[in-house]
């Protein structure tokens, strides 16, 4: 299947980012009209009208694609910031039927992924998944400067709740508690997928000493769910809290040079090590993109491949269309498309 590569559009997405909206900021604003300009732009490339062939896509394009496909990004409005991250895209089975119907490390999917996160209001598990795919070591330059961009985006996004933020923690280091808390509860109704004002909420109320130890439990657990790698919120009891120790200990070592360095690539055996660590701590759906890429590193579908993948999908998504894709990667004579033109698969060092 031949596909037109995204030259010469790389970055003429970013001419769509001067916008407002009624609550976000306009660099917020600006992020979510990337992610839905990319969503729209990846869309055009899958085919609705195969639905015995790739039900997955024919579903997710009838539905919840049509949903971001509708989407004006000349007019934003206060409908934006009411898209469900989880619910259209992290938990959302017809998502993860179309995603093992398309090629492992497929980056125009990574970017469909992600730029629908990025619209509802997820950036940080959006520029995650970004980051993983980079792992691939084998994208061409177009390809990872459009990466890098949507990237860029997501940490546009996240900055004014950070600053505030960052706010918070001043004035916590002065012993003025309650205007922390404040800054947080800021931070928060801002950006309500900010898990590191989650975390330094509980910190603050684990140090004033005024509130219930259950309202520690839950700050960190709720920074834990929607910023799985803000590493410091594994606090808590190893019975309780499955991959705790691994998260808070091991994978900070794995991930963070990703970090420091756009251009790093993870070596294969710490990036398999990942994907079991994040499937211990129940990570499901960043265990899954990790899966990919390693998958994608090696350059086919392994038999140990389906218990992992089964595992995963099993608990993010149950149902009847886990199991079609589960029973369909088990087949003979497995039938992928691709939405964006890659390198082929086995090529990456």
């Amino acid at each position: 299947m031949k596909l037109p590569t995204l030259s010469g559009v790389a970055f003429s997405l970013c001419a769509l980012v001067s916008l407002n909206a009624q609550i976000d900021t306009p660099e917020m604003s600006g992020a979510r009209v990337m992610g839905v300009a990319v969503v729209q732009l990846m869309q055009d490339r899958l085919n609705p009208s195969e639905g015995t062939k790739f039900p997955g896509i024919h579903d997710w394009m009838s539905k919840e694609g049509k949903t971001l496909a509708k989407l004006d990004k000349a007019t934003p409005d206060e409908s934006w910031r009411k898209l469900d991250s989880r619910k259209l895209v992290q938990h959302n089975a017809n998502f993860w039927q179309m995603y093992y119907e398309v090629v492992p490390g497929d980056p125009g999917l990574a970017m469909l992924h992600a730029g629908a996160l990025l619209a509802a209001g997820d950036p940080d598990r959006a520029q995650t998944i970004l980051r993983m795919t980079m792992n691939r070591g084998d994208l061409d330059d177009t390809t990872g400067k459009l990466i890098t961009s949507l990237m860029q985006h997501c940490g546009a996004f996240m900055a004014p709740s950070i600053k505030l933020v960052r706010e918070g923690i001043d004035l916590h280091d002065q012993g003025n508690y309650d205007g922390a808390l404040k800054q947080y509860d800021a931070a928060q109704h801002l950006w309500p997928q900010n898990g590191w004002a989650a975390y330094e909420r509980g910190t603050t109320l684990r140090i004033q000493g005024k509130q219930d130890a259950d309202a520690v439990v839950q700050a960190f657990a709720q920074s834990r769910e929607i910023q799985p790698f803000q590493f410091h919120a594994w606090q808590g009891t190893i019975k309780d809290i499955p991959g705790m120790k691994e998260m808070l200990t091991e994978m900070p070592e794995l991930w963070e040079p990703s970090l420091k360095d756009i251009k790093y690539v993870t070596p294969q055996e710490d990036l398999l090590k990942m994907c079991e660590i994040l499937q211990l701590a129940e990570v499901d759906d960043l265990a899954l993109v990790a899966r990919q890429i390693y998958i994608v590193r090696r350059g086919s579908y392994m038999p140990e491949d389906h218990p992992f993948i089964s595992k995963s999908l099993r608990r993010l998504v149950p149902g009847v269309q886990a199991e079609a894709t589960i029973a369909k990667l088990a087949g003979a004579g497995l039938t992928l498309t691709q939405i964006f033109q890659a390198p082929v698969p086995g090529q990456a060092k």
